[in-house]
Order: C-alpha cells, then structure tokens, then sequence
C-alpha cells in the first residue's frame, strides 16, 4: 500500500486505527478529585450538600497527546517506508523469475541490484510465491536453476557475485527454460546492465516467451550507463587512456595511472559530451614514472571494465643506438643503424650519441639512463668500455649486438656463445647451399608465439662454436638446418643478446620484414631501471620485469593465468577454472570464465588480457518486446519509519504521565491520597493502551510482515546485537567490503553451524557480520577473518582492540585463501615481493610466535582424530601459537624455537587462555569448503579430494570449535588410554 513517498509493508494494521474512537471515549473523563472538609465530630454533616457533580474533563490538549500516541504505535506496527523502491511491483501469481546480469558491467553498483533482489523476494514471499534466481554470467553448474523458496533463495542471491567477464545470456535462458517449464502465470524481472553484449534482442525475447504474466526489465539510470577503458601508447610514446561507453548524458570523469602496489602516478580528466561513445586523455609523465603505471582505472567504477592492464608492449623505453660505422647520407639504407631506428620509434625513446668515439657515446647512453643498448657491427671491446659496458649489463641493461665483418674474426667475451672464426655463407656461385628459412621459434624463445615469413632467408651469418655453448646459453632464432640465429645469454640482472647476421640487408632480408620490428619490440622491454639509476625494488615490482627469466615457465608457448581481475576490478589469485592462453592466440582471446582478464605468463613472457580493446565499441540495449516494462534502479533507499513513530509514541506517553502528575496536584501529592487519583488515572491510560494492543494482535498480518520485523525498539542497534550475539554461541565473520567474499563466509559459518548442530552437543546461533573497526567483538568466541590480497593496514584504536580480544580468551582464524596461488601463502614471505597481506594487514600487532599445528596437538584431538586440516585447498599449513595447546614438555618447548616470528618481530612466550591458541593461520579457504545452500549442496568445489576432503574440512572446523569452546580439556592423560584404543596402539 502507498501513498506518494509512503509506504506501509503491513497495511492491514493500519485498521487499528478504528480504536482510536473507542480510545477517545475511555480517556475522555477523569473521575472527581475528592473534596476535603475538616473532621470534628459536631460538626460532621453541617455544611454537606446532597446534590449530583458533574466530573471534570479531560484538558483537549492531554486527550491529543494520548490519541496521537495511540496513533504512533499503530503507524508503526503497520511498518511504513519512506521513499519505497517502486521496481519489486510483481505480476502475475506463478514463480518470480530474478534475472540479474552479473557481469563487468554490472559490478559498479553491485549494491543497488543487491537491495532489488532483496525487495523481490520479499515481495513473492509475502504473495507466497517460489523464487528463480538466475544469473547471466554463472556458467557450468553454478547456472544450474531450481525454483527455490524465499529463503532459499536468498542464500542463493548472497552467493551471486559479479563476474569479471560479459554474460553468457543464451545459456542462461537455456536454464531458466528447463527451471519454469510448464509452470503458468510466471513474472520475469531481469535486471540489465545496460549493454548488449551481441545477444539482447534474442534474450529479451526468449524472457518475454518465458513470462506468462509479464516481463519487467530494470536499467540504469541515465549518467550511471556502465564504462570500460582502454589504456596505451600513442605514436610520441605517451600513455593514453580512452573511456568507452554506450551513449548517454554530458558526463566528467577522472582516470588514474596505478603502480603495481596501487601508489597513484598521475591523473587525468575526460569529459564525454552527451550522446559521445568515447573521450580520451593523455598522462604526462616523464619515461621513469610512465613505466611504472602497471594499470589504468576510472576513479569511482568498481569493474573489470573499468581497469586496464598494461604488461612490459604498453611501456617505453630508452634505447641507445651505436654502430662502428658512420652514416652515408649518400645511401642511408646501407647504414646498419637505419632499419634498427625504423623498427624502434614507434616502441621507445630512442638516444644516439653524436660523433664515432664509441667509449664516449656509451658513456653518453649511461647518462640519459638507456636501459637497452644496440650496437650494430662492433668488434672487440675491451678496456674501460669493456669494464662499464659489463657493470651496466650486470645491474639490469640488455646489450643487443649485431653481426658484421667486425665479428666474424671471433669477437669477444660480451657475447652469449663463442664464435668460430669466419662466417658462413649460404649461397653464391662457390657454395653448395641455398639460403636459409627461419625455423619455429622454440618454447623458451622470447619470440615465442611470432609468426615466420616464408619469404625470410638469411645468405651469410657468424657461426657459433658447437663446442663451447653451456647450458645458460639460450637460442631463440634457428635456421631451418638448426643453426643459431639469434642467442641469449644472462650476465648478472641483465642479458647479452647477439643477432648473427647484420642490421642491414647485407647478410639477410630479415631487416626488411615485419617479424624483425616485433622482434626488437619484444627485445627493448627487457631493460631494467636499475641499469638506469633505478632501484632494484621499482625493478620487481615492474610489469616488465623480465630480469627474472629464470622463473619464467620452461613452455612459453602456453601462458599460464598469475594474476586475475575479480569483478570489482581488483587482482586476486586466478581461480582453479582458469586456463593457460597459448601465446600465439592472446591477441584473439575474449575473456571469459575459462579465460578471465588478467596477467598470464611468467618473467619476460607476462602479458596481459583486459575487457576493453583500441576497437572496442559497447551498445546499449537494442528495442524490447511490445508490452515490456522498463523501469530504472531507485535513486535514493528507502528509509523505515517504524523506530521513530515508536520513539515518538513514547516520548508522548511520558509527557503523558508528567501532565497527570502535575495536574493532580504535582510531586507532593504522590506521598498523599492524592496519589491514589493519579495511580487511577495512570490505571486508565494502561488499560486504553491495553485494549487498542489487543485489537492490534487480533487483526491480520501478512506472512511478510512477520519476517520483516524487528526487534523490540526499546533497544538500541548496539544492545540488540549484544542480545543476540549473548543469548546463543555465535561465530562472527569480519566483513572485508567484497561483497563476494563476505558472502561466502556468512555461507560457509552457516554451514559449519548446521554441521555443528547435527554432530555436537553444540548448538550455535546465526553467524554475525562484524565492523572491525566500530563493532563490539568481545561477545563471539571465534572470529574468522577472509584476509584480501589488497588488506590495507589496520589503525591503532582497532589493533588494540584486537589485542585485547585474543588477551581475554577470543581466537580469531585469519584465512589467506592463497594456497596454490603461486603467491606467497599464509605468514610466509618471499624475497623481492615484500610483505604478505596478513603481515600488512596486522602492523605492529603483538602477534605470538606461530608454528605449524605439532603432532599431538589439542587441535588433532578435540572432537575428530585429524592429522591435516584442509579446506576448500589441501596442502596449505595450519598455525598456531607457538608451544602450546597440546602436552607442553621438552620436545614441544623445542620446537617452538625456530617457529615463525610475528611481523613485528616479538619474541616473547606465547599468551594462552586456558591453552587455546588466540590465533589460527590457514592459507585452506576453509568457508568455501563450509559454504551449503539451503539444500545442503556445497556452493563451491574443493580440490583436489573432493567430496572426502569436504568431509575433512567440516571436522576441522568442528575441531577448532571444540578447542576454542572447551580448551586444554582433551590435553589430560585421563584421555590418552581411550585415545590410544581408537588408533589402535
């Protein structure tokens, strides 16, 4: 029911407003006050008159104040709404069908789709209607639909999270085919992102075949049209960003350059003029900050979309050119340098030294800080040069050489692989051979993936001696006849890389094809800043950094996923339904759920996949079906009424009594008879307010209404939630801002308690959400906390905080979730990466020495037997405080010794209560091995054990309850007999 701005989720309530009459008629007399006359015995009936008195009434204003409390507790019982969100009007009485597109384009506001499928739902719940959630980009089983109760299908919604790629419509109309078949009288509400994504029309249509009673489609809002970005270089080298949209309104946004640990390098503002489909803008930066922007993303949109990548092909570099030849303007095409400048400038910076002294123009490729050095037929080097050139390949340069006459005396040690003196020439009226082909590049070549030109053929090379070719000696070109054609070597942080044929068209055609231009672009983006003046720390942390080849995969031909986006734009671990790209098809690959937008690769090969492209063009929604209603996401939440017309209601009651009390004759009259008037009149009040209740508990009331209640309104937000975290064993889940990973824990602590409840005396209540930072943690024994990859660290007020909740008794289980990420897991750190998320997380938080859970550890025997603790990963490590909760004796003593260290570096005995560790370490994600529907179906796969190793995760989360619930109790040697039975020793 509504009215305007107003809306009543429980109108038939309001029918008690016809008590207020009755109420009025009650509360409109008070009886007389009595008379006072003196009592002398002679005197008792003089004066006495025997004649009817008409009773005083009621002040008009105390009749008001009553009738308008009434009517306050009566309004809000029937629980009205400010503002009501007017899209969850459902038509029809069959199943509601939520069709929500949870792809990139809806993940920028996520919430608001959240809040509608919340309105939905109670809606068909109050109608007593099933409810069908389906989402667009789920694929696989995930996108398998049933039509599912109210309650049910919220849990199915709070699993729903947006996905970093577009939606799959076709399959998921396949699903929600089989899901309402031969059901009638059924409403579709799809909440569109607003692009077409090539398949709306048939969507749209096969929606409205599907809706008997009516298909509602929901868009955005006009300036709110979903935006993605594309990020790169422009001819002058420059990084440009281009926003890309579908159309709309006049709009203004910023685009920020991020480095790889989300340091702001620059900004920029676009403006897209009404109607326009894309704007672009240009960052300048000088070449050191360019090249460290790792990402490009639009201030305020949270998606996949919405952020760029850029791998080592997105920077410019600085590459030096020398050669032992001086320029012939009479027949440049000759000179070796020539093809070399053609090929680079529109990739890098280009620096060459005037003059012909080579030693000086090195010195001058140093000072403009070129991290790449080409010389083109040079012969030996040797003395000083030879000394610098060594330094400055060891601290990160990359020096290509170029065959030539000079070399094919033999050379000298700044090359990958010796050479044999003499050349080789293929071809030519004194030689038995033909020219030569270029042969496949080979998996571990850095031109791995670049397609070979029939027509290149190679007449004359410098030959590398068979015989002394080690093993750090790397060929990336080969000749049909697998000769060498192109080597690499590494010397310190940098490489040596030699082309055996020359720069120029003397000795190949290769200069002349387009397969030399990416070769040398592949070849100029493995320069470190460091051989720049750089620090070896911006140097790992590069997107290019290349340096590290040896941790690169030994298939480069297959590109393995290292770091994906999430929906929110965010990079995370890719998960286990990623799959490697082969390198040679990167460029044609759409992501998808197999394939998700992110970083794939390792070292020199890391290349990155993103959701928009140069000539990426997004369009809205075509034309829908005749009869179809649009509507847009509300604008502004609404806003419940009921706790202030309560508040109201009693702030009226108590002026109330205070009115009563001062007209019976004020304060001093409570000690007199006077007071018994005022306990008559107050008695009258009572049983007014008593009789309009019952007519209020009589009248009827809407399912919805009774699930939509809250508690009572005498207590505040704070004191409700101590009530209910205090009046059954509560687990809270601290909430991280990923609504995706928030969701799975509420999911996996519900399933943990519904196995809880099944196997164990213990019976917890619902699990609670928890603010870390404003939230009261002391009511929950146990606190599982999700640690993000991008955790930021924590502030003073809430580490003390914490600090005292694991003092008191509280164990919090800190979940990294990044076992098998190929990422440092758990407490660990790894050399050149920095901190680990837990560690940043937590600051200078005085964390106990941890250890590996030891053998015969409490934890291994609380309820369950158990020697591992896995989750929805097996193989990650369990810690714990280091030597306790189990039988402390020597050899446990001992093994604390060389536990891991806390991030602070504290060294002191570990703080026990009752010989519970405060602090558990899992890398396992054990909520999602936890995490059931309402069908008590697992939401997420568990590898590699399968349903056995969920098994197993389920007892260690009982194991853990029981330890935190019960302490050192199964310690006692009163238990080692039974236990020894049960393992049969």
């Amino acid at each position: 029911m509504s009215l305007g701005a107003l809306a009543f989720l429980s109108p038939w309530l309001l029918t008690g407003l016809v008590a207020l009459p009755i109420i009025y008629w009650l509360l409109r007399t008070v009886p007389p006050r009595p008379r006072q006359i003196a009592f002398p015995a002679t005197r008792i009936l003089v004066g006495l008159e025997n004649r009817e008195r008409t009773p005083d009434k009621t002040p008009w204003w105390l009749m008001l104040i009553r009738l308008l409390a009434a009517a306050a507790v009566i309004l809000a019982l029937a629980e009205p709404m400010l503002n009501p969100d007017r899209t969850t009007a459902l038509r029809g009485s069959g199943p509601v069908a939520i069709v929500v597109d949870n792809g990139w384009a809806s993940a920028t506001r996520w919430a608001e789709r959240q809040r509608l499928i919340a309105s939905l739902i109670d809606e068909a719940e109050a109608a007593r209607r099933p409810v069908v959630i389906a989402g667009t980009a789920e694929q696989g089983r995930a996108n398998v639909l049933q039509v599912l109760a109210p309650a049910a299908a919220r849990v199915r919604a709070a699993a729903l999270v947006p996905q970093p790629f577009a939606p799959g419509r076709g399959e998921a109309l396949k699903a929600l085919e089989t899901a309402l078949g031969g059901k009638s009288s059924s409403s579709i509400v799809w909440l569109a992102d607003g692009l077409d994504h090539g398949e709306a029309s048939a969507f749209a249509a096969g929606l409205a075949r599907l809706a008997d009673a009516g298909l509602s489609v929901v868009e955005s809002a006009s300036g709110h049209e979903p935006l993605a970005v594309f990020a790169g270089l422009d001819r002058g080298g420059k990084l440009t960003a281009k926003v890309i949209r579908a159309g709309g309104g006049a709009r203004e946004l910023t685009v920020t350059g991020l480095s790889t640990r989300g340091e702001r390098l620059a900004e920029a503002r676009i403006a897209l003029s009404a109607g326009a489909a894309s704007a672009s803008a240009t960052f300048e930066l000088p070449l050191e900050l360019r090249n460290q922007v790792t990402r490009v993303a639009i201030a305020g949109e949270r998606s996949a979309g919405a952020v760029h990548l850029l791998d080592a092909r997105s920077q410019w570099h600085r590459v030096g050119l020398l050669s032992g030849s001086s320029l012939d303007l009479a027949q440049p095409l000759l000179w070796p340098l020539y093809y070399i400048r053609r090929a680079l400038e529109p990739f890098a910076e280009l620096v060459e030294p005037a003059g012909a002294n080579f030693h000086a123009g090195f010195e001058q490729l140093v000072r403009d800080r070129a991290t790449v050095a080409v010389l083109a037929d040079i012969g030996t080097i040797s003395g000083d040069t030879h000394a610098q050139i060594t330094k400055w390949v060891e601290q990160g340069g990359v020096l290509v050489r170029f065959a030539g006459p000079r070399l094919e005396k033999g050379g000298d040690d700044l090359l990958p692989v010796a050479l044999r003196f003499g050349g080789r020439t293929l071809g030519g009226a004194l030689s038995w051979s033909t020219p030569q082909s270029l042969a496949r590049f080979p998996d571990d070549s850095l031109f791995v993936g670049l397609a070979v030109p029939k027509d290149v053929k190679v007449q004359r090379q410098v030959l590398a001696d068979p015989a002394r070719i080690d093993p750090e000696t790397q060929v990336w070109a080969r000749l049909e006849d697998g000769t060498p054609l192109v080597t690499a070597r590494r010397l310190g942080e940098g490489r040596i890389v030699l082309f055996h044929v020359t720069a120029n068209s003397d000795w190949s055609n290769l200069p002349l094809s387009g397969l030399f231009v990416e070769m040398l672009r592949r070849i100029s983006t493995l320069g470190s800043s460091a051989a720049s003046g750089g620090t070896k720390e911006t140097t790992r942390t590069s997107a290019s950094d290349s340096a590290k080849g040896e941790s690169a995969t030994k298939d480069q031909n297959v590109l393995a996923p290292l770091q994906v986006l999430d929906g929110q734009g965010q990079l995370v671990p890719p998960p286990p339904t990623a799959q490697a790209i082969a390198a040679a098809r990167l460029s044609e690959i759409v992501p998808g759920p197999a394939h998700p937008p992110g970083y794939y690769g390792a070292g020199g090969t890391t290349r990155a996949l993103n959701i928009a492209r140069a000539d990426t063009v997004l369009k809205s929604l075509p034309s829908l079906p005749a009869g179809t209603e649009t509507r847009a996401y509300a604008g502004q939440a609404a806003t419940p009424l009921k706790p202030h017309l309560l508040a109201l209601a009693l702030a009226l009651l108590l002026i109330d009594v205070v009115a009563v009390i001062i007209l019976q004759g004020g304060l001093a009259a409570l000690g007199s008879a006077r007071s018994r008037q005022a306990r008559t009149s107050a008695g009258a009040i009572a049983v007014a307010v008593l009789f309009g209740g019952l007519l209020l508990a009589f009248a009827p009331t809407p399912a919805a209404a009774q699930t939509t209640r809250s508690a009572p309104s005498g207590l505040s937000e704070v004191d409700q939630k101590a009530l209910k975290a205090t009046s059954k064993v509560t687990f809270g889940y601290v909430l991280t801002g990923d609504p995706g990973v928030d969701g799975t824990s509420l999911a996996g602590l519900q399933g943990l308690v519904t196995a809880l409840t099944l196997r164990t005396a213990v019976e917890p209540g619902p699990p609670a959400a928890v603010k870390i930072d404003s939230d009261e943690i002391a009511f929950y024994p146990i606190l599982y906390w999700p640690v993000l990859a991008n955790a930021a660290a924590l502030s003073e007020a809430t580490l003390a905080k914490i600090d005292a909740y694991m003092k008191q008794g509280g164990m919090i289980i800190f979940d990294t979730r990044d076992f098998g990420s190929g990422l440092p897991v758990g407490i660990g750190q790894s050399a050149g990466r920095g901190e680990t998320p837990l560690q940043r997380l937590l600051g200078r938080l005085d964390i106990p020495r941890l250890e590996p859970v030891p053998e015969g550890h409490v934890l291994t025997r609380s309820f369950y037997l158990l020697r591992t603790f896995p989750g929805r990963w097996d193989g990650g490590q369990l810690w714990v405080e280091a030597g306790g909760g189990g039988d402390i004796g020597p050899a446990q003593a001992g093994a604390g010794a060389g536990a891991a260290e806390p991030a602070n570096g504290a060294t002191r005995q570990a703080r026990r209560s009752d010989g519970v560790s405060s602090i558990l370490v899992t890398p396992n994600d054990f909520a999602s091995a936890w995490a059931l529907d309402q069908d008590n179906r697992p939401l997420f796969p568990v590898v590699p054990g399968g349903e056995q190793q969920r098994e197993y995760a389920f007892r260690t989360g009982i194991n853990i309850v029981m330890y935190a619930l019960t302490g050192n109790y199964k310690a006692d040697q009163v238990h080692v007999p039974a236990l020894l039975e049960r393992l049969g020793q």
